[in-house]
């Protein structure tokens, strides 16, 4: 998978500009990991602040001046330093980080205080419509909406505000964390990954009772496949039937192979065929469903076989028009050549 950033801002330049003044306080709540949720909660906010297109927002806005720019420079010097060079130039790069922090510091606080109220109240509030508008929008919109989707139903578990507030405010004050940014965007992607296998889990279950049927008659298809002499079930519970068995070389994961091929429901139903199209098809031994890629590693060059396919090794629960999920499915599969 992919990596997708799941936290981008995608409305933030409709976002006002900061409040003027306000209440709340400035300073980050104190970093409290004490359990897997402070944990998620704090990388959360970092990741929102780092990741999320908050910091850039205020850069672009003049809320703020970039600290990027140094740390780029100075990274490249140390990098290309010697070790006596190293530490002088470390020090050199926090002092003037630490002078662009107390530039930015002034209009950095007002807008974290108005950030807090909307995180604490959750109520719009005419006096702070404009300098609440961010702390507004994750309040109602971005929280939930993460909260949802990381912990699916599970309506006990809810992210710590305070440890949230206290990773944002520290990146965008640019001090320590107690995740890094690195680390925070590692934690949150690989959770958001772990819950939509969840989620994606759960509905492939609802979606086995919607096709127990199909299923039903997929299994009991292949039941009495296997019976019949000349298939040949492999421990996945792929089966097949050699029609011609060739003498040429057996393909690998990094081959890419042309075959003919004709593919059909249990019903007789055709969904596709490179034979009906007189074109036979060019693919990576990998790029194709599990059933195929199996098949593919046994069958040597010159071969005609004919592949039992059952749903899990097919595809699954996905809904591909004329292939139904959960559908078991046959290929006549006719293996032309290696092409590389």
């Amino acid at each position: 998978m992919k990596r997708k950033n799941f936290f981008v801002l995608g409305a933030i330049a409709a976002f006002a500009v900061i409040l003027s003044s306000c209440g709340g306080g400035s300073s980050a709540p104190a970093a409290s990991l004490k359990s897997d949720v402070d944990s998620i909660s704090y990388a959360y906010g970092v990741n929102l602040a780092d990741q999320g297109g908050l910091m850039q927002y205020l850069e672009q806005s003049g809320i703020i001046q970039s600290a990027s720019n140094i740390e780029y420079d100075y990274q490249m010097r140390i990098a290309a330093a010697d070790s006596t060079q190293k530490e002088a130039l470390q020090k050199e790069m926090r002092t003037k980080i630490d002078s662009l922090n107390k530039v930015n510091a002034p209009k950095l606080n007002e807008f974290i205080k108005g950030l807090k109220e909307a995180m604490k109240s959750g109520e719009d509030n005419s006096a702070y419509v404009q300098g609440l508008s961010i702390g507004h929008q994750i309040s109602k919109q971005m929280l939930p909406q993460f909260e949802d989707m990381l912990f699916v139903e599970d309506t006990t578990k809810k992210i710590n505000n305070n440890q949230m507030l206290s990773g944002l405010i520290a990146t965008l004050k640019n001090q320590n964390t107690a995740i890094s940014k690195m680390d925070a965007n590692g934690l949150i992607q690989s959770r958001m990954e772990e819950a939509q296998a969840k989620q994606q889990a759960k509905q492939e279950e609802e979606l086995k009772v919607q096709y127990q049927d199909s299923i039903a008659a997929g299994e009991k298809f292949l039941a009495d496949n296997a019976a019949r002499e000349g298939v040949v079930t492999l421990p996945s519970g792929l089966q097949y039937e050699v029609i011609r068995q060739g003498n040429g070389p057996i393909p690998a994961d990094t081959n890419t192979v042309k075959v003919h091929y004709h593919g059909t429901l249990i019903n007789g139903t055709v969904f596709e065929s490179s034979v009906d199209r007189k074109e036979p098809s060019t693919f990576g031994v990998t790029q194709v469903i599990p059933g195929w890629t199996e098949a593919l590693k046994l069958m040597p060059v010159g071969s005609k076989w004919k592949l039992y396919v059952p749903y899990d090794l097919a595809y699954g629960a996905q809904d591909r028009g004329t292939i139904k999920p959960f559908s078991t499915l046959i290929f006549d599969v006719e293996l032309l050549g290696i092409e590389n």
